[in-house]
């Protein structure tokens, strides 16, 4: 048997899930001359649509992340690519990471005909539905599942899961494996209703919630995994089940936080449901005044980082977002079913801090009450921007003990913060967003119990464009991790990091996502599929696996 299908294989099999078979084209090829494709006007639209995230989750292999798309970049007439590589036209357009194909699923037998060519023909298999789990949404020389249109979804006043007694009954909603966010947030509040969800709305649900999930609302509900109460699964045996706390049982906790793609293809989830509730939105700016130094300045974040553990012991949950130039400290709080009275309470210690800092840092205030969660959240910016530049980042759980350890927290904040000569030779200074959104409460589940613990989770990020020399790339990435990373490790030694927002270089990845969880993990990766029929990086099992320079996958030694 030859080692590739042939065009009369792919074309069976696309009669067989009733022409719905893609044979990729990377989308930017309208850009290049050299391509078939060529149309200028085209292209000018694609540049223009090139950096949100809409466009790319949309597009059935595009990801939106310069790293991983560069084989096909967009081009200026000049023939420089968006994230600023002079040579993209010269070098030209050519499938790079794509997948060769991609199979737009709408349903269950769909993928199990994806699942049981690719067993047949010893093909990687890939999934993607919105691609913001960047490099485990594109894989070259695979075939790959397209979730995203799987859109539908289903309320339920009352759901019991199957095979589970009737005291297991609540308020859920079924959702397709292509529902996003904001379709979700918005399908609920027609009910009253709110279920859990990231803070972009373009994020998938399913790729959320199965990786852990933090968002605007998980301090008070719980994280994304332990709302998941079922999931329909194609096994890597093309076996289709239904997993939830009465029936495959073991199946059912690993995906609740060890990721949904490496022990099958979910097809839905049915997720918990609860009444909507009123929320409080409450921002602090604060920015150094030039007589401050930089130690002091940190010294200052440290303290206001202090009082974050009684705010979410209170109920407030939030993010934050701290810049190094210039230099700012930005944080959003929100609280639910609460007034001004006890917000101002809430607030009056932090208020303190910053009118005895008020020689040396300027601080603003401001509220905002909505009487429904989404009234509020829908009219904030929830996208962002990608496709321009490329990135590396470390991220650490930081617990409540250690917060209160401001005089160690600074020193790690000015170590993770402090501009280096890369700086000045196009590295973007270093940045940090904190997420004060756990919940507190355990589940049985996979997710990292470190979370449960977690008073925020920290990241660091340094950007650049392809003007950067390679070496210098190879600088900052080495520098994140082992340097800025290794600051973020001393101060919480023993916690880990996310599984979906972590540094693609995580020292001792295995314990740092899933601590003591991964040895059961690789366990029911290998019951599930021995053959390593769905692999991505750094995701539970993928030890047992190298990948070649060509993409394909053999045996670790």
């Amino acid at each position: 048997m030859p080692c590739w299908p042939s065009t009369t294989e792919w074309s069976s099999l696309n009669d067989t899930i009733s022409g719905r078979l893609i044979k990729t084209t990377p989308v930017a090829s309208v850009c290049y001359r050299s391509a078939p494709t060529f149309n200028a006007e085209t292209c000018q639209i694609l540049r223009s649509n090139w950096t949100t995230w809409p466009f790319h989750s949309a597009n059935p292999t595009s990801v939106g992340d310069p790293s991983l798309d560069s084989a096909c970049a967009p081009i200026f007439p000049n023939g420089t690519s968006v994230s600023g590589n002079s040579k993209a036209g010269k070098q030209g357009c050519s499938l790079g990471n794509y997948p060769p194909y991609v199979v737009n699923a709408t349903g269950a037998e769909d993928v199990q005909a994806a699942v049981a060519f690719a067993k047949k023909w010893n093909l990687r298999l890939n999934i993607k539905n919105t691609g913001h789990s960047g490099e485990r949404s594109i894989n070259p020389g695979s075939l790959s599942i397209w979730t995203h249109n799987m859109k539908n979804i289903q309320y339920h006043q009352m759901f019991t899961p199957q095979s589970c007694l009737s005291n297991k009954t609540g308020v859920a909603a079924t959702l397709g494996a292509g529902v996003q966010d904001g379709e979700l947030f918005a399908a609920m509040a027609k009910h009253d209703a709110i279920a859990v969800g990231g803070q972009n709305n373009d994020v998938g649900v399913v790729g959320w919630a199965t990786g852990g999930g933090h968002g605007l609302a998980t301090g008070l509900y719980g994280m994304g995994a332990d709302n998941i109460i079922e999931a329909v699964i194609v096994t890597p045996s093309g076996e289709v089940l239904r997993v939830n706390e009465c029936q495959n049982e073991d199946l059912f906790w690993a995906v609740r936080g060890g990721g949904g793609g490496t022990f099958g293809i979910i097809i839905s989830v049915t997720v918990k449901v609860y009444k909507m509730p009123s929320a409080m939105l409450m921002g602090i700016v604060v920015s150094p005044k030039n007589n401050i130094s930089t130690k002091e300045w940190y010294s200052l974040v440290a303290r206001m980082h202090g009082e974050f553990p009684q705010l979410q012991k209170s109920g407030v949950h939030g993010y934050y977002t701290l810049s190094s130039s210039p230099m700012s400290f930005n944080v959003a709080l929100l609280q639910y079913n609460t007034g001004n009275k006890t917000s101002d309470t809430l607030l009056a210690p932090m208020r303190k801090i910053l009118r005895e800092a008020s020689a040396t840092a300027s601080s603003q205030f401001t509220k905002q009450w909505a009487s429904s969660w989404y009234d509020l959240v829908k009219n904030i910016p929830l996208y962002g921007s990608t496709g321009k530049v490329h990135s590396t980042r470390s991220s650490r759980f930081i617990p409540r003990r250690e917060m209160k350890d401001t005089q160690s927290l600074a020193k790690a904040l000015d170590a993770i913060m402090a501009p280096d000569s890369l700086s000045r030779r196009g590295v973007s200074d270093p940045s940090v967003s904190g997420t004060m959104t756990a919940s507190e409460i355990p589940v049985n589940n996979a997710l990292n119990s470190a979370w449960r613990d977690s008073s925020v989770h920290i990241i660091t990020t340094q950007t650049w464009d392809d003007t950067l020399p390679h070496d210098l790339r190879e600088k900052a990435i080495h520098d994140m991790t082992f340097k800025r990373g290794y600051a973020l490790r001393q101060l919480a030694p023993d916690t880990g990091a996310y599984f979906n927002e972590a540094n693609s270089y995580e020292p001792n990845w295995q314990w740092s996502f899933w601590g003591s969880n991964y040895p059961r993990l690789y366990a029911i990766k290998q019951k599930y599929d021995p053959k390593g029929l769905l692999w991505c990086h750094n995701c539970v099992g993928s030890e047992t696996w190298t990948q070649q320079g060509n993409g394909t996958l053999c045996r670790a030694l």
